[in-house]
């Protein structure tokens, strides 16, 4: 059997009913990386993350991304930040995908994948029960071929019955951005609300007080 050395996914290999969760943020054109795995507890599998490097060893790959990595309880976090269209060096996406495409393509960002998920599967074993991918970004939407979409976050979901079939497609504006995307014009709101309303609070008081003295 071939061995796929991956640098995420690749290493669940050892688990049992796994999931996989992987989030990409696209905010201002930095892309920040961050997947999660759960090991459920098991001991065995917490020291095998703890004791591993990881690389991307790919055939003829001459880039790869070396995550950071933190582990916390029964869970393995990785995570990286690319500046820009450097994401295209990220080791997910050489493994995962046998092709994708991440560019600009004129006013937009495209990224696109592929057909098949290759990293959560080792020919006709599956290695991953579940995996998700969550992208979200400050960036105006297109298109996109998620499977749901919650406000500015775009998930594709994925199991071993759809494994063969998973693409991504994503096409965002490069120069506009959503209204209001991590709640700042609501903060500035609530902000200016508190320090009126402490302006109209503090002068009742004092029209209140002089009318007091006035009558004394």
């Amino acid at each position: 059997m071939k061995i796929r050395y991956l640098v995420i996914i690749s290493l669940i290999i050892i688990l049992s009913g796994c999931k996989a969760v992987y989030k990409l943020e696209i905010k201002d054109g930095i892309f920040k990386e961050n997947i999660n795995i759960n090991t459920a507890g098991n001991k065995s599998n917490m020291k095998y993350f703890a004791d591993n490097k990881f690389y991307a060893i790919m055939n003829g790959a001459s880039k790869f991304v070396a995550y950071k990595k933190k582990i916390n309880n029964n869970e393995v976090n990785f995570s990286h930040v690319y500046d820009g269209l450097d994401y295209v060096e990220s080791t997910t996406l050489k493994t995962c995908f046998t092709a994708y495409n991440v560019v600009k393509e004129g006013n937009y960002y495209l990224l696109s994948t592929s057909k098949g998920i290759k990293c959560a599967t080792e020919e006709d074993a599956v290695l991953l029960d579940e995996l998700d991918i969550v992208i979200k970004s400050n960036h105006k939407l297109k298109e996109t071929n998620a499977d749901s979409i919650n406000g500015y976050e775009y998930t594709w979901h994925f199991n071993k019955n759809n494994y063969k079939d998973g693409k991504i497609y994503l096409k965002l504006y490069k120069n506009k951005y959503v209204f209001n995307y991590e709640n700042e014009f609501t903060i500035q709101i609530i902000i200016i609300s508190a320090f009126v309303l402490t302006i109209l609070i503090s002068a009742i008081i004092i029209v209140r007080r002089v009318k007091k003295a006035g009558k004394v």
